[in-house]
C-alpha cells in the first residue's frame, strides 16, 4: 500500500515581521488556520489563535515592553 503525503508549502507558513516597536516577529501558520505570533527577541508568544481565528492567549493591559500593537 502507498502513503501520499499531502504537498504542504511551509514558506507560506512562516512569516517574518515587525512590530510597532521594530521587533522582529514571526507568524506561524498550518494549514487549517491556525496561528502564533512570535517574538524572535527572547521567544515570546504574543498570539495563538485556533482555526476560527478565535485569540486563545490572554494579554494583560498592563503589559508594557514588547506588547503587540
Amino acid at each position: 500500500m502507498r502513503h501520499s503525503a499531502a504537498v504542504w508549502d511551509y514558506r507560506a507558513a512562516i512569516e517574518h515581521t515587525k512590530d510597532w516597536n521594530g521587533m522582529d516577529q514571526v507568524v506561524l501558520r498550518n494549514p487549517q488556520g491556525a496561528s502564533a505570533r512570535v517574538s524572535l527577541h527572547g521567544g515570546k508568544v504574543f498570539s495563538w489563535r485556533n482555526e476560527q481565528g478565535e485569540e486563545l492567549l490572554f494579554t494583560s493591559s498592563k503589559v508594557c515592553a514588547f506588547s503587540e500593537s
